[in-house]
């Protein structure tokens, strides 16, 4: 293979490449000074990087027997970056395959050390990578159930959303089942580091023990069982979740349930915020053989306390042993995820997600069943969601990732720990 780059306009470049009998001229247009014989140098530059960002792909993915079938690379290029003196792509990858949600964020990471990434971002080159979209599900008549992924993140985790055949339930887009777990005494074992979230709220809700939430408004507030604790991230906001002195040396299980929403479109710059709402600010509906919380938005009649500005559900339900309930669908994108105990009707295990296509009548099994609803109004694509960050464009995620690990975002200024943006 020959490659050949001259210049016969003073300051612009003119490339033949030649791969066997076959040549691709390049060159800039007429206006820029070139002769437009082929397409602009720069493209062949862009294509570059996307090939070599797809065989890297390619190659760790047969290493690891990584189920990945094919690879789609989007470019885009930022032209207005060159006033700065920057040279600014976007690239898009379209993974193709039954890959688990941890194999794409496996994969999304080993994207950027491809060679040629990592060669030309020493220099002006700056070259931003996210994840496309996946289209929302083919609605089917059948319940669709979730199976938990099951993570060690200092403590072992359950996370159920995102899954790969259910992104998301109206605008809950993350869902993790915390614990039970304990920590060692005069350790920092199950603290989480500060960090950000851009274009989502979170809400915490625990069923034992206690987490300290701090966060870059300047609230420090001690989460317990029965409370919520709604962060609307907005713009930006920065916090960390520690575990209590005393929940560690009085070995108290933690447990509960961690959940991202996505905030509205005309919400997602907007300021951030931090609520706490007390365990008394949710009274127990009681109905026969179950007992109903309605922790967010609005169900059986029951309306929360808490202020969301999309439509939504979030509800906490026990039922007693071989105790049944009818739960109403409505129009809005609804699922529940059990806990704890059983269900004989539809047949569930802890730790599994059921997503409802209509009413649903529940039967408890002999152990009795703890679980949660969930969902709202469905969320139109594109929603974008990496790391900790969810955004509608590349450009935002790139912007949010390169601001907070340049310091160029808000941190805690008496925590000095934070964790880097992979």
């Amino acid at each position: 293979m020959t490659i050949t780059v001259s210049q016969h306009t003073p300051g612009q470049l003119r490339q033949s490449i030649r791969i066997h009998s076959h040549q691709i001229n390049a060159d800039l247009t007429q206006a820029a000074g070139g002769t437009e014989t082929g397409p602009d140098p720069h493209d062949l530059f862009d294509a570059a990087v996307a090939t070599c960002k797809a065989m890297t792909l390619q190659l760790f993915a047969k290493r690891k027997n990584i189920p990945l079938d094919e690879v789609k690379v989007e470019i885009s290029r930022d032209d207005s970056a060159e006033s700065k003196g920057l040279y600014q792509l976007y690239a898009t990858l379209e993974l193709i395959g039954d890959l688990t949600t941890e194999q794409r964020e496996q994969l999304l990471a080993i994207a950027d050390k491809c060679p040629i990434h990592k060669l030309v971002t020493h220099s002006e080159v700056q070259v931003h990578t996210s994840l496309k979209s996946e289209s929302a599900p083919v609605q089917s008549s059948e319940p669709l159930l979730i199976q938990p992924q099951e993570r060690d993140i200092g403590f072992m985790i359950k996370r159920l959303l995102p899954a790969k055949a259910q992104r998301r339930v109206g605008p809950f887009i993350f869902v993790d089942h915390m614990g039970p777990a304990t920590f060692v005494a005069g350790s920092t074992e199950g603290d989480v580091r500060q960090h950000p979230h851009i274009g989502l709220a979170t809400v915490t809700y625990l069923f034992s023990g206690a987490m300290q939430h701090s966060d870059t408004l300047g609230t420090r507030q001690r989460i317990e069982p029965g409370a919520i604790n709604l962060m609307r991230a907005g713009r930006g906001i920065a916090h960390s979740e520690r575990i209590p002195v005393d929940i560690r040396q009085e070995q108290v299980q933690v447990e509960g349930m961690q959940i991202w929403l996505m905030l509205p479109e005309d919400q997602a710059e907007s300021e951030p915020s931090f609520q706490h709402y007390p365990a008394a600010l949710f009274p127990v509906m009681q109905v026969p053989g179950c007992e109903i919380k309605v922790l967010l938005g609005e169900y059986f009649s029951q309306t929360s306390v808490v202020s969301f500005p999309s439509r939504c559900c979030y509800a906490e339900l026990k039922l007693d042993p071989c105790s049944n309930l009818t739960l109403p669908k409505s129009e809005q994108q609804l699922a529940i995820y059990l806990a704890k105990g059983s269900l004989k009707q539809p047949q569930l295990n802890a730790g599994q997600m059921l997503v409802m296509t209509d009413d649903l009548t529940v039967l408890a099994g002999d152990d009795g069943a703890h679980f949660m609803l969930l969902g709202g109004d469905a969320v139109a694509d594109p929603v974008l969601l990496n790391w900790n960050f969810v955004a509608r464009t590349p450009e935002r995620l790139a912007q949010a990732k390169a601001d907070w690990n340049s310091g160029n975002f808000p941190r805690l200024t008496d925590d000095p720990e934070w964790i880097p943006a992979p």
